[in-house]
Parts: C-alpha cells; structure tokens; sequence
C-alpha cells in the first residue's frame, strides 16, 4: 500500500500544524481566509505524501459529483464509437467525467447499469434504451437523477435527442422506388429492441405500401447464416429490379459480404441501401448507398443538454430531431 493510500486528512493537519477543517478548505481550494504561509505549509505536506483525498468521501459531501452515466445498447458498434466521442467533448469542456455501461439491449442489464451508476452518485445520465423504457426512466425519476434519452422519444420524457429515422428512410426509399426498382427485401433485426429501429422498419413498410410495392422481410439474427440470406436474395430478385434494404448498421457488411456471388448483378438488377458504415462503404466494389446519422453531433447535443439542465440552464431546446443524409453511391445507380 502507498504512503498516500496511508494518510488521512488529520495526520496531514497534524503535519502542518493546522486544523482537519483548515486542510479541508485547501483540498477544496478555499483560501479565502487563509494566509500564504499556512497554504503553503499544507501544499508542502500534500505533496510530499502524493495524498488524494478519497473519491466516495468527497461525493458525499459535494453538492455535484461532475460524474454522468453513459448507457448504450452496444458498444462496439461504430455508431456509438461517435456518439460516445460527441458526449465525451463535450463532458471535457464541462469538466465532467463519464461512466459508460452498454446493456447488450437487455432490459435486466440495463437496470442493473442504472441502478450501480445511481449508487456511483452520477449527476445524470445519457440513455438509449432498449424497448419500453418506462421502468428505468421511474427508476431514476425516484433518485432524482436527471436523464437525457437518444434514439428514443417515450411520452411524457421531457429531454430528449433523436435522429428522423423514420422520414429519411421514408423518403429514401420512395426514392428509390422512383429509380426503378419493383420491390423490396427487408433484413432487419428484430425492430421493437430500439424505437429507431422500429422508426426505419415502419417507414420502408410505409413507404412500400404508399406506392403498392410488395416486400418480403426477413428477421436476422446471429443464427442467421450468410448462405441463408444469399439464397433468400436469389429466390425473389429475378422477380423484377429488387432493392435490398438494411436498415442496421451492424448488419450491412453481413449482408454486402453473403451477396458477393451476386455482385455482378449490381446495380442493373439488384440495389442496396443501408444505414451508416462511412469507414468502408464508399471504399467498397460497388460503392454502397447508405443513410448517415449524426451521431458525434447526437451525443454532443445530449450531453449539452443534460448539462444545462444539471446547471439550470436554458440554453438548449429540450427536444432535438437530428437529420439524417443519404449518401447515394453504386449500389443504387440507375
């Protein structure tokens, strides 16, 4: 054990001569009342011994612990890679550290995130939640503890941040019925996990039965094999000019990847329109289209919002939809 894990704030005062609260105000950069001389004694004391007063002492004397709570469906995704980047600018601009949990979209585990943060005493939290996430958000209503959700609007939340999933896939996708192609293969992961997720599954469906273009829709999962989702593809596309829709970022190299024998029918019989994947789409042979979401500017919006309401400030709609762009590339070429 160290010699500062050893010391405590009276043997410190009792080396310099001062009282335990004399040490406190200077732990605490309070030396208003204090005299050069007796600061100075104290720093020489601290210094020697490297002593850092304990983290959890502190917080229960603070009034703020400049702590926030991160918690996400997946870290591993280049999404959240972003969106955690955004947060964490803007939380060093703040002087605020945070503390990232991913609930690997299970609701048990996303309590359980909430309730350790919650003990940790963070000043708030960030949420993308996993389905109905109406027992978490109670759950830190109860402590107090103000929370910021992103990919997810629940009724009554009065802060929150989103991405118009549901519009741009609406308006991508009836464009690219407008460029020829007479249906539509959806892979998707099992929707009602996220609310963005439902948002892009229920606007392809929308948009689809708007212009009376017929779908077929298979759920992936990790049981789903490669070969699995090439031989759905060669059972509808010589049907007519067939997109192939992904509306999961995590899933589209999956999918790009099981369609390699078919990658000389691109674009002239087969499209595919997928979401995000900026580091390999636009390298890829073909070119891949895809949505883009804002996700750095997402979770630098959240944690400015979280923050000025933790400050009581106003300076942030409470609400934000963030657009999306589609960036339209080979795989979906006329």
């Amino acid at each position: 054990m160290s010699l500062k894990n050893k010391m405590t704030i009276q043997e410190i005062a009792t080396e310099a001569q001062v009282s335990k609260t004399t040490v406190s105000f200077f732990l605490n950069g309070k030396r208003e009342k204090m005299s050069a001389s007796t600061w100075n004694r104290i720093a020489k004391v601290v210094k020697k011994y490297d002593y850092r007063p304990s983290a959890t002492a502190r917080l229960m004397t603070a009034k703020h612990s400049c702590l926030l709570g991160v918690l996400i469906g997946d870290i591993t995704h280049p999404f959240s890679n972003h969106l955690v980047k955004g947060i964490a600018q803007v939380c060093r601009a703040g002087k605020y550290q945070i503390l990232i949990g991913t609930s690997d979209y299970e609701p048990e585990a996303e309590l359980t995130h909430i309730d350790r943060m919650i003990d940790m005493g963070v000043d708030g939290l960030i949420l993308q939640p996993c389905g109905n996430p109406h027992e978490s958000i109670e759950k830190l209503s109860r402590s107090g503890i103000p929370v910021v959700c992103i990919d997810s609007n629940p009724v009554g939340l009065p802060l929150w941040v989103v991405t118009n999933n549901y519009q741009v896939t609406f308006d991508a996708i009836t464009s690219c019925i407008e460029r020829g192609y007479e249906q539509v293969i959806l892979f998707s992961a099992i929707p009602d996990v996220l609310v963005s997720r439902q948002d892009r599954y229920q606007g392809c469906l929308d948009a689809l039965k708007e212009k009376d273009i017929p779908c077929y829709v298979q759920i992936i999962d990790a049981h789903t094999s490669p070969d699995e989702i090439l031989q759905t593809v060669k059972a509808h596309y010589p049907n007519g000019r067939t997109l192939v829709f992904v509306p999961n970022c995590w899933l589209l190299p999956t999918v790009f990847t099981a369609l390699k024998p078919l990658h000389s029918e691109i674009p002239q019989h087969l499209g595919i329109l997928g979401f995000d994947n900026e580091d390999w789409a636009s390298l890829s042979m073909p070119t891949v289209s895809t949505i883009v979401q804002p996700a750095f500017q997402e979770g630098s919006t959240a944690a400015a919002l979280l923050i000025d309401h933790i400050r009581e400030r106003i300076e942030n709609p409470p609400t934000v939809t963030l657009p999306c762009d589609v960036i339209w590339r080979d795989s979906t070429a006329l």
